[in-house]
């Protein structure tokens, strides 16, 4: 009698799982949830119409979109891996978003990780990134012009008031004088 190889045999078990590893995706769902037919949920189905063309349409396969306005302000930023088309990045990005509505129902914030694509989805005020984010990105350009003003105020009243105590000690102290 011959014996099948356990090469073989793990080469049909390979075989065999190989489309359920082309359309797995790794995803996790981290916090909070929204009602159904919300604004928030029609908010976040725009999102997801518009956002797979507008990854597929920019140059490094990547783009970051809010959709409405706080607190029913959903975000999600996208990335397609290297090597991917523009046409299987838009199809990766749509099936990520159903993907992520599958894995967690009516969550607010979920990451997906698919085998040609990375989806991150966040209520306001922004998404997960995919790149490191500086205190500029959190506080915004104007807080960051309001302490600058803030800051000049606050050297203008200082210089001010030095200016008076100045001119006070002037006028208190009397000078000696050698015609007394």
């Amino acid at each position: 009698m011959h014996h099948p190889s356990p090469f073989l045999f793990l080469l049909l078990l390979l075989l065999a799982a190989s489309p359920l590893v082309a359309t797995a995706a790794t995803f996790n769902c981290v916090s909070g949830v929204y009602k159904a037919n919300s604004t928030y949920e029609a908010n976040l189905r725009r999102l997801a119409a518009v956002l797979p063309a507008e990854t597929a349409a920019s140059q490094d396969l990547q783009a970051s979109r809010g959709v409405g306005y706080w607190p029913n302000r959903p975000r999600a930023s996208s990335r397609c891996y290297w090597g991917v088309s523009p046409s299987s990045c838009a199809a990766c990005v749509a099936g990520a978003f159903r993907e992520a509505e599958r894995a967690c129902p009516y969550g607010k914030k979920a990451v997906v990780f698919a085998r040609n694509c990375t989806l991150s989805l966040a209520d306001f005020p922004r998404a997960l990134g995919f790149r490191t984010i500086s205190w500029l990105d959190l506080l915004g350009p104007g807080l960051i012009f309001q302490a600058i003003g803030f800051a000049w105020l606050f050297f203008l009243l200082l210089q001010e008031w030095r200016d008076k105590r100045r001119a006070s000690m002037m006028r208190c102290s009397s000078l000696p004088s050698g015609d007394q």
